[in-house]
């Protein structure tokens, strides 16, 4: 059958509309199933002040101020916190939307328990590009934070104000994220202890109250370092020069491992009441100091009477030991492994 002009151009048209309602269908069936990545923070350079509150009524108020991050007004963070914090909220991904059955039941959970983080960044009521007027802070997102999921790969949240929630990861990291988003205060806080490189330190005090005749203080003269016994000031002739680089090096970067809390009553009426075991107190060439006061740990959930001394294994902890820094009421729990090249006495260096 022979078509006329008027019939081809009829198909023709059936054709290209046939054609465009398929390209149709297929685009908005492929936006339809694309998730719309809403948790990310995009330029986390712009955050001005993360707030993190639990159901313990834990709050840590992280703000930046200059290119210094303070937690609760009190003391600076700890630059690996923040930058963890940081790079989780710039780099983290919708997983997958809950699914329809378990929706009920993780609404249920973020509910009952949740971390909430509020987030926010430096905007500008006038904003034109190259013009920008009257800087101000504004909330960006504020996102609730639950459980991990069964695989231990993702973390359920919910965007406040939304009602969907999402399982959240970071592509490529194997692990959950909600051990990330802590308000505990004490988890904000930088770990070191000392910090000196050997050239900055212009002196180094080792008392030792309990064995006096063993205390030595290493100091700096003419580039040279010198130890000098505390009980009758008497210099050392000969001492073990590589004993005395690596007890040096050692104040490079010590941290303590965790704050203690908690501590039984009679724990403290036990330890703190007697001598420290040793008193470290170094100062550097700009005069500042730094003291650390060490104490004996006790496990937990042991007694100290007579009839328990001997037994000295079940009543101390020999991993772990108690510190004190002057100028702070926190109570520091160090490990034994990071401080036994200065834990030394006078007569380790002869």
């Amino acid at each position: 059958m022979k078509l006329n002009r008027k019939q081809k151009n009829l198909i023709g048209l059936l054709s290209i509309i046939i054609l465009i309602t398929i390209s149709l269908v297929v685009v908005f069936s492929q936006k339809s199933s694309t998730i719309e990545q809403n948790f990310h923070i995009k330029d986390t350079n712009k955050i001005t002040k993360i707030v993190i509150e639990d159901r313990e009524k834990n709050i840590s108020k992280v703000v930046k101020q200059d290119s210094i991050w303070m937690v609760n007004d009190k003391f600076q963070a700890s630059p690996l916190m923040v930058s963890t914090m940081l790079e989780t909220l710039r780099e983290m991904r919708i997983r997958e939307p809950v699914a329809k059955a378990a929706h009920e039941n993780i609404i249920k959970q973020l509910s009952a328990r949740n971390t909430r983080i509020d987030v926010y960044t430096e905007s500008y009521f006038i904003n034109l590009g190259f013009i920008k007027l009257f800087k101000r802070e504004k909330l960006e997102k504020s996102i609730y934070i639950g459980n991990e999921t069964m695989d231990n790969t993702g973390t359920f949240m919910l965007i406040k104000g939304t009602k969907d929630p999402c399982v959240i990861h970071i592509p490529n990291f194997r692990g959950y994220l909600s051990s990330r988003f802590t308000a505990v205060e004490n988890d904000w806080k930088m770990h070191t202890i000392f910090k000196y490189k050997p050239q900055d330190i212009a002196s180094i005090k080792v008392e030792i109250p309990d064995y006096p005749q063993e205390g030595f203080e290493l100091y700096a003269e003419e580039n040279t370092f010198h130890i000098k016994r505390l009980a009758d000031g008497e210099l050392l002739k000969d001492f073990d020069t590589l004993k005395v680089t690596a007890f040096i090096s050692s104040f490079f970067e010590l941290n303590f491992e965790n704050i203690a809390t908690n501590i039984p009553q009679i724990h403290k009426d036990t330890i703190f009441s007697k001598n420290p075991s040793f008193v470290f107190t170094v100062k550097d060439k700009a005069g500042k100091e730094k003291k650390l006061k060490t104490f004996i740990k006790m496990n937990e959930g042991t007694w100290v009477s007579e009839n328990d001394k001997t037994n000295f294994y079940e009543i101390f902890d020999i991993n772990r030991m108690y510190g004190l820094m002057d100028g702070s009421s926190d109570t520091l729990i160090l490990q034994y492994f990071a401080f036994d090249n200065i834990i030394k006495p006078v007569s380790y260096f002869y």
